[in-house]
């Protein structure tokens, strides 16, 4: 029976994709308000150092790093579409536990979000297509009307649930979605494994580590140079650092089971694509935790008098 659902799992990959994205979409707009969205007018400069970030430093850095390395077209792919993603949701909740600025989270996740209409495929339109197969082209209107469908219209309609029921169930609904959506994410990660289409040995250690190095790389730049060159509070830093490291790659899984398939004649292709998002949404788990965590241990040291 395991085996049967295995072998046929290839045929619904996208279906689960859209489903993971959409319940996780639509949890986080159940706790999103839009008062949340008054902090960039409220507090400028940080979040406009990170629309700015997310938005052209990372692409940047990823593409000068494609230059420097002789990456597999799979992989340079992969990391691209990591790069055009915005923010997770699952960076609130990290920010929340490191004592961050929740509120700079939240409507830095959500400007992006929505920006990502235009940003994902433009950045993929611009660095990734040179990267692919000759028979296939970057489709810039898919993408944006996959965003839109899956990414966009869940947020809304989960922000205006969210306005008219009382707030603790809104909490408890969010965890509830979020819980299945990664119970969906499961399901994408043994179905992709299970079914041969997903080697996840194919290319030793050198990715890995290297995705390792990439996640936490741009975490830092962003951490360190907002806390001491730009003087941000530590509270600022935080939000920032764990926003620039935690992508929503449930999007870049969405977008990926759309353009490349893991069967047929791209099926190694995809497959590359794929193992570069789901290692890269595990490893920035616990890079995107290293903040949280220095944020409470550095709040709960005696001040010296």
């Amino acid at each position: 029976m395991i085996k049967e659902l295995l072998e046929h799992y290839p045929r619904y990959h996208h279906l689960v994709a859209a489903a993971q994205l959409i319940l996780a979409m639509f949890g986080m707009g159940l706790v999103t308000r839009p008062r949340n969205f008054v902090e960039i007018v409220l507090e400028p400069k940080p979040m406009l150092v990170g629309v700015l970030y997310l938005l052209i430093g990372i692409p940047l850095l990823t593409v000068a790093m494609l230059l420097v390395l002789d990456l597999p077209p799979e992989i340079a792919v992969g990391f691209l579409i990591v790069a055009a993603m915005p923010g997770g949701s699952m960076s609130n909740v990290y920010t929340h536990l490191g004592k961050g600025n929740v509120a700079l989270s939240v409507a830095l996740t959500g400007v992006m979000t929505i920006l990502a209409l235009l940003s994902t495929p433009l950045i993929l339109r611009l660095f990734a297509s040179e990267h692919l197969p000759p028979e296939i082209v970057m489709p810039v209107g898919s993408v944006m009307r996959e965003i839109l469908l899956f990414l966009l219209l869940p947020l809304g309609a989960g922000m205006a649930l969210g306005r008219v029921t009382q707030p603790a169930w809104s909490v408890q609904g969010s965890k509830w979605l979020v819980r299945a959506s990664l119970l969906a994410l499961v399901i994408i990660v043994v179905g992709s494994i299970g079914s041969g289409h997903l080697d996840v040995g194919a290319y030793g250690l050198r990715i890995p580590i290297l995705i390792f190095l990439y996640c936490l790389i741009i975490q830092i730049i962003i951490l360190r140079g907002s806390r001491h060159i730009l003087k941000f509070s530590p509270a600022d830093s935080t939000a920032l650092g764990i926003e620039a490291s935690m992508k929503n790659t449930s999007l870049g899984i969405l977008i990926a089971s759309s353009l490349f398939a893991i069967e047929g004649g791209n099926a190694a292709f995809g497959g590359g694509v794929l193992f570069v998002l789901l290692l890269y949404g595990g490893v920035s788990l616990g890079v995107a935790a290293v903040p949280a965590i220095s944020s409470i241990r550095r709040l709960r040291k005696p001040s010296t008098p």
